[in-house]
């Protein structure tokens, strides 16, 4: 399995592991996205030029960008969330500038995300889980230490990729109530008197369970929205030992304060995530600190934040 700089000691250590390792000692349970929008790019670094519509063009300043993303938050995040979509649109140099960032991630220690929602049956299944989670053969060229999955297929669909974790050491998000106002068109419908998004944990359970490292923490984690704070704490008594990646922070609308249900009471088990408002700052805090300057002072603003509620937890 591959290893970091500052990995746990113990080789047999999961990603799982490794992250909380992190969280301690950095005291940063906040995870930035890398979901880079040239028109917005363009806000912060002006002196680059105008943005191109040539793919290879606005895949270069794409990895450019994340470069000094990774240099300004590096100490100061828990992990990177790259969203394979933002790549995607442009192909070939799309990927590579994924391929890019992962390593340059890295370099700097930091584990990595890939928020690519994957999920199919059988051989395709296992097809997207060497991809991103690795195989028997090694890393992929665009392997992650998580991958966020999608469930609606059944477990069938998720199995896949929970032996891929055990097998290399690598972890799942699994999207059971995302931040979405429409996520309540399924994931809130009733199924035997409780809603479809508490099947999903149960069923997640068991093999939750059976994955827990050594840190108390599960290689099978659950995608929980920041703006759902009670449904949080309904699924936490599912799911005791999985770590919540908590989309919806910032720009979507989640504060701070709604995320207390999220963490238990070891002030653990959260990762709190924001995209927009780390990565664009304000054009009149580019202007006085410049571009990394401004998108670090975001990331510090957001870890405080963030850790005031998971330290609030621990002490009370």
């Amino acid at each position: 399995m591959p290893t970091h700089p500052d990995a746990a000691d113990d080789a047999a250590a999961t990603a799982t592991d490794r992250l909380i390792d992190r969280i301690r000692r950095i005291g940063s349970a906040c995870v930035v996205g890398l979901d880079p929008n040239l028109g917005r790019i363009q806000g912060v670094l002006p002196t680059a030029g105008p943005a191109s519509t040539d793919p290879k063009a606005c895949a270069d300043r794409i990895a450019d960008f994340n470069r000094l993303v990774i240099d300004a938050v590096h100490d100061l995040a828990a992990a990177v969330k790259p969203q394979s979509a933002y790549y995607e649109v442009y192909g070939e140099h799309g990927i590579r500038a994924l391929r890019e960032t992962v390593a340059y991630a890295r370099t700097k220690g930091l584990p990595v995300i890939m928020d690519a929602k994957r999920n199919d049956i059988g051989e395709t299944a296992r097809a997207y889980a060497r991809a991103y989670l690795g195989s028997e053969d090694g890393p992929s060229p665009l392997d992650a230490d998580f991958l966020t999955v999608t469930p609606y297929l059944g477990m069938d669909g998720i199995q896949p990729f929970i032996d891929a974790c055990r097998a290399h050491g690598k972890g799942i998000f699994v999207l059971v109530k995302t931040s979405n106002p429409g996520s309540a068109d399924l994931q809130d419908v009733h199924c035997d008197g409780a809603p479809m998004y508490e099947r999903v944990a149960r069923l997640l359970a068991p093999e939750a369970d059976a994955l827990v490292g050594t840190s108390g923490y599960s290689a099978i984690g659950a995608v929980v929205g920041g703006t759902w704070p009670q449904a949080a704490a309904s699924i936490r008594g599912i799911l005791p030992r999985s770590l919540f990646l908590v989309p919806g922070y910032g720009a979507q609308g989640a504060g701070a304060e709604q995320m207390s249900a999220f963490f238990n009471p070891d002030g653990l088990g959260a990762l709190v995530s924001a995209s927009r408002s780390i990565l664009y700052p304000p054009a009149q805090q580019v202007a006085e600190l410049g571009a990394e300057g401004a998108i670090r002072a975001a990331a510090r603003e957001m870890v405080e934040d963030v850790q005031r509620i998971a330290g609030g937890q621990r002490d009370a």
